[in-house]
Order: structure tokens, then sequence, then C-alpha cells
């Protein structure tokens, strides 16, 4: 299941799912909350809830679950409430608390997008204000320890705004390891080959990331994926329909 962030519709994954399909299939949703027909903001704490309602009328007991930016946020609470639902997660460019500068910053910057040009890609500018504005009170900290699943996260080497976030996911995540995508801002989904080969590599044993600490500081150096922990190949995640 791969869930996009806010200012995005599900096929802002058209690249990544093209990457995977041949190997694994996939459910791209749209994050609760964001459809333009929703009649309210779905709460970041009553997101995980609903995901998790969408999945038992799937009959889809587990999946491996991604998430972007907000759908990170959400994936975070999905696993964190449901964590049997949950076998592995990534998450990409995610925040545990959002810095309120940086929410700020970027309604600032939404509020001067023309909302025909959002609508054509079918988002509502109201309803991301609106998420925006949420979001800015949300807190993970104490959901991350409840996080079973086996756990990637990746953020973009450019993506200076969110290093600090990944880094706290991956310290406050018992089974977690931290990934930086060279060259990446933070859209990461824009470069499919290497947020498509990170989704495929999530560790298989919660166990071998137990304990380990993970090097905190801002990236340096290298190219393509900066590998914090060696992690095996996923085999299979969940069918695919792309809404």
């Amino acid at each position: 299941m791969l869930l996009h962030g806010v200012g995005q519709a599900p096929m802002a994954w058209e690249d990544v799912v093209v990457q995977l399909y041949g190997s694994r299939q996939l459910l791209t949703p749209w994050v609760p909350g964001l459809r333009p027909t929703e009649k309210r903001v779905v709460p970041l704490a009553e997101a995980g809830a609903v995901l998790d309602q969408q999945l038992m009328l799937e009959g889809l007991e587990q999946v491996d679950l991604c998430g972007l930016s907000y759908g990170a946020m959400v994936a975070t609470r999905l696993a964190a409430d449901f964590p049997g639902r949950v076998r592995r997660l990534v998450l990409i460019a995610g925040q545990v608390r959002p810095p309120r500068l940086l929410m700020r910053a970027q309604q600032t910057a939404l509020r001067m997008v023309p909302a025909s040009r959002l609508a054509d890609a079918g988002v509502s500018k109201e309803r991301l204000l609106e998420v925006l504005g949420a979001a800015r009170d949300a807190d993970l900290t104490d959901a991350l320890p409840l996080v079973e699943a086996a756990t990637l996260v990746l953020v973009g080497a450019k993506d200076k705004g969110n290093q600090p976030g990944a880094g706290r996911l991956a310290d406050g995540i018992p089974s977690a390891r931290l990934r930086v995508v060279q060259g990446a801002g933070h859209a990461s989904t824009r470069r499919p080959r290497a947020a498509g080969r990170s989704a495929a590599r999530v560790p298989r044993l919660r166990s071998a990331a137990r304990g380990q600490r993970r090097p905190s500081g801002p990236p340096s150096g290298g190219e393509g994926l900066r590998d914090r922990g060696a992690a095996p190949p996923l085999k299979r995640m969940v069918r695919p329909t792309v809404s």
C-alpha cells in the first residue's frame, strides 16, 4: 500500500507503480481526509482507523506499507494503532512533530497556488489548507514505540527540512533503519528507481534492527542511496488498484 502526501493524489505514485508492478502487487488509495469529495478533514488520530477499516473491507489481513510526507505520518499512525495489520513499513520524508515554521511556510506557499491548477490534478486547495492546519498540531512521539513492523526511513539528501524528523522516526521506532537518498529533495517519488528499490528492501527480521543506533546529523557524500544497515528484499505486497 502506497500513501501519497498533501497536495498529491494517488497517481503521484505512478512512476513507482511502473517500477514495482512486475514484481509485486500494489494498492494506492486516497489518504484519509485528502479526497476532494470527502465532507470533512479526517484527523491524523483517526486516519489509521479509517485505513484499517478499508483494508478489512478489502479482505487484507496484513500489508507492506509505504507513505510519503503526510502519508508517512498516516502510515505511522496505522502501524502504531494496528500493529498486526502492517508487516513492513517504509516512511519517506516523514515527521514526528512537524515544525510549526515549516508548516506555516507550506501553508503560505499553498495559498499562492491557483486553485484551478490543483483542481486539474484532482486536489482541493481548501481541503489541503485544512489538512495542513490540522497537521501542524500533530505529535506522533508516543506512537513510535508502538510500531512493531520492520521499518525503513527514507529522506532526500537535499530535503533539509525533513531530515530531523526522519532521524526522530528512525530513533523512536524500535525496528527502524535510516537511509538517505542522495541527490533527492522532498518528492522522492520523482526518482522511481531509487524509491522503488528502497521500498523493496525493508529488513526481513525485526530483531536485526533492534538495539542498533543510527548516526545523527546531516547526511554527506556518496551517490544514489546511502544505506545505514543492510536489508534483504521483500517478496510481495498487496493486490493492484490505482485510484
